[in-house]
């Protein structure tokens, strides 16, 4: 078994559309360069593909009101390539190539694995009993919600990063209680962090020191550790910081 559906439900963000989580990886290691050979999941919708929900609208079902979604003006933020990975999981779920196994059974196949929670798509869409099940015997995780305003999301904080795109962001989702993972813009990546976070060990501005599998801090309440910011990670992003000479 290297995919498998572990969950077929109505959206907690929408309440009405279907929405199915698809894991991948569970027996090859994944080959991205940042986040290591972590078992990945994938939050979509049930009924139809990633691109038609995307340029419809319909992935606020599981994506929330996250502000990378497709916007009026047809321009798109969110750093997951559509092309890659996610363009295939549709495919193959719309296919009906991917068998429906129960969490704890993929749970116990991944043992010892460390696990992403929203390789896209935003966790806070799925019962929070899911992710429960699937991290039981993982080695570690790594998980973010843009949901962190909503009050029924407040539970996910023991899982999740808030994710922030801003300074007032953090503030207000420390607030709440969250532990935060705050994306910085190119023009903010000489000043300095705000109390209380670290760089990002994974990202080009430290260095790549390691991989989210080796690091594991980006895991909620469960770790006793400071907030997370990085700058803007994106190929343009990263472009532009070569030429400010921040890169290491």
């Amino acid at each position: 078994m290297e995919s498998a559906v572990i969950y077929r439900g109505i959206s907690l963000l929408d309440g009405v559309s279907p929405i199915a989580v698809v894991v991948t990886g569970i027996k090859h290691r994944s080959g991205n360069a940042k986040t290591g050979g972590m078992i990945q999941t994938y939050i979509v919708r049930d009924d139809m593909r990633p691109k038609d929900a995307i340029d419809t609208g319909a992935d606020v079902a599981i994506c929330g009101q996250c502000p990378h979604r497709k916007q009026a003006d047809g321009s798109r933020s969110c750093y997951v390539n559509l092309a890659t990975g996610l363009s295939v999981v549709g495919r193959k779920l719309m296919a009906g190539e991917y068998p429906d196994v129960d969490v704890s059974e993929v749970a116990l196949a991944c043992a010892g694995r460390p696990v992403r929670l929203g390789t896209y798509g935003d966790p806070a869409a799925v019962p929070l009993t899911v992710w429960e099940a699937l991290t039981a015997h993982a080695s570690n995780w790594t998980g973010y919600t843009h949901q962190w305003r909503l009050a029924p999301v407040a539970p996910f904080a023991r899982y999740l990063m808030a994710s922030c795109d801003s300074e007032a962001d953090r503030v207000d989702a420390k607030r709440s209680g969250w532990r935060t993972f705050r994306v910085r813009t190119v023009a903010e990546s000489l000043a300095p962090l705000m109390q209380g976070e670290i760089v990002c060990p994974a990202s080009f501005e430290a260095g790549k020191r390691t991989t989210c599998e080796r690091c594991g801090l980006c895991a909620g309440s469960t770790k006793r550790a400071k907030d997370i910011a990085i700058i803007n990670h994106s190929s343009t992003a990263r472009a532009a910081l070569r030429r400010l000479s921040v890169l290491q």
